[in-house]
């Protein structure tokens, strides 16, 4: 199966090339835009040189930790993101009728790999946060950024999965989705503790995506967390995404029985 979305994704990656100056074009344009996103925070950290005490480089720390992840479930997970259309243009028995699962079929049916202009964005942002930071480097703080970015991905692609799931039901993605990915990942590159009790509760443990970044923040920079937050929570992220993940499974499969074609 392995080898098989590989071969699938190579496929999609090569038609994509067929116009390398609209390719490289895209991608520039995706950098560019999150540029912008980045430019925001870092005038407004210059102009108050903090937001709860985390620092420019601090903050930038988050910003490319979370930014990454994103851009690899948006590369990845896109082919959910656009499942609304299957549905409603009924294409989706198409899927039905092949041998392969479902999940896998729709997992493999787009990757998007102008994302890396995103991906590249948040390497140059993590990248100058590390070098402007004093850090005493230590196996666990090398490990814990591929593990932190590894599990932050999975996380974004359940909440695309439970996107997708939802237009069983209501045709097209709801736009509270967006709160979650979008709008996830921008809370995502701030401190948790800025936040107010309840949003923080539901981002780390009802819709983990507070792990992208924050309990990783913590552990590489040896801060202490003012709501009690052990730095040690970092090293949760890959049960927090696998846990996640399988839930978003499981809804993707109940939405997968509710779907009753288009009836044309």
């Amino acid at each position: 199966m392995t080898s098989l979305y590989f071969r699938l994704i190579g496929a999609r990656i090569r038609s994509q090339m067929q116009y390398k100056l609209s390719f490289w074009l895209d991608m520039a344009g995706f950098g560019l835009l999150t540029w912008i996103e980045f430019a925001v925070t870092f005038v407004l950290l210059s102009r108050f040189q903090s937001i709860g005490g985390w620092g420019i480089a601090e903050v930038a720390l988050l910003y490319g930790l979370s930014s990454i992840a994103y851009s690899i479930a948006e590369m990845a997970g896109r082919g959910f993101d656009r499942c609304d259309t299957l549905i409603q243009t009924g294409n989706f028995d198409v899927v039905l009728t092949r041998p392969l699962g479902s999940f896998f079929q729709v997992l493999c049916s787009d990757f998007q790999l102008r994302r890396l202009g995103r991906t590249f964005q948040g390497a140059a942002v993590l990248i100058y946060a590390l070098t402007s930071l004093h850090i005493v480097w230590t196996p666990e703080r090398l490990l814990v950024i591929p593990v932190t970015i590894a599990s932050g991905a999975v996380i974004f692609i359940a909440i695309l999965m439970i996107g997708a799931a939802m237009c069983f039901w209501t045709v097209k993605t709801p736009e509270i989705i967006n709160i979650f990915t979008a709008g996830g990942q921008q809370m995502t590159c701030y401190p948790q503790s800025i936040f107010n009790q309840w949003i923080r509760g539901v981002f780390l443990f009802v819709v983990p995506v507070a792990f992208a970044s924050y309990p990783a923040g913590l552990l590489i920079l040896g801060r202490s967390d003012p709501n009690g937050l052990p730095a040690a929570a970092a090293w949760a992220a890959p049960l927090a995404a696998t846990l996640f993940f399988l839930a978003a499974l499981g809804f993707w499969r109940v939405g997968v029985s509710k779907y009753t074609s288009t009836g044309s």
